[in-house]
């Protein structure tokens, strides 16, 4: 069976980031890539930061930002900084927790514009499209339908979740009775218990609104 997936790639201008509420980043830096979604809280998003700062500016000009806690900062040996921040930005918050689509890292949020690259149901895309123009319409949107079923899977899911489930399944974590925990599954798969809960739980749920949407359109 074919199942229609979608793309959208959404994108606001520097005028656009300059007039709204991340405007004081547009000050502190050019861009802010976000390369990884760590994990997710009432605290925010935990997202691994690569950073292009304005002149003069740096890592703990961010701390003025109201939207980010900055946890962690990095240099390199280059001088390149990774930074680990929580955004509590309405906009990154409800991205992250929709639960039929997902954000594909990288993207990026600056003085130079904003742009995202969103994937999954149509109903979630346009749910998310909804939301974006509540907070901060898009400048540009393009919508992709992606009808390849040899890769469904890979579409709908991160790397990352579906390295979690594979090796869930592997060790009987779905089975009944359950043959390892989720403490043992993080520990041999030497990542925090949160974090793999929350790629477990969000694999979980995009699998089962595919599914549903499925027999829906059957």
């Amino acid at each position: 069976m074919v199942r229609i997936m979608r793309e959208a790639h959404i994108s606001w201008n520097a005028l656009s980031v300059a007039n709204s509420d991340f405007a004081e980043i547009t000050h502190i830096a050019s861009k802010l890539e976000v390369v990884a979604h760590l994990s997710v809280s009432e605290r925010g998003v935990r997202q691994l930061i690569i950073p292009t700062f304005v002149d003069g500016m740096g890592p703990e000009h961010l701390m003025e930002v109201p939207f980010l806690e900055i946890e962690e900062t990095n240099l390199g040996i280059s001088g390149e900084a990774h930074i680990i921040a929580w955004n509590s930005h309405p906009l990154s918050v409800a991205a992250i927790r929709f639960q039929d689509i997902h954000i594909i890292p990288p993207y990026s949020f600056g003085g130079d514009g904003m742009e995202i690259t969103v994937r999954g149901v149509p109903s979630g895309i346009s749910k998310f499209l909804k939301t974006c123009n509540v907070f901060l319409p898009p400048d540009r949107v393009k919508v992709v339908e992606m009808i390849d079923e040899e890769n469904q899977l890979e579409q709908l899911l991160t790397e990352k979740q579906i390295e979690c489930i594979i090796n869930a399944c592997s060790v009987g974590y779905y089975q009944t009775p359950k043959k390892t925990s989720l403490r043992q599954l993080s520990e041999n798969m030497n990542i925090p218990r949160s974090t793999l809960q929350e790629h477990l739980s969000r694999a979980e749920a995009n699998l089962m609104n595919w599914a549903a949407e499925s027999l829906r359109n059957q």
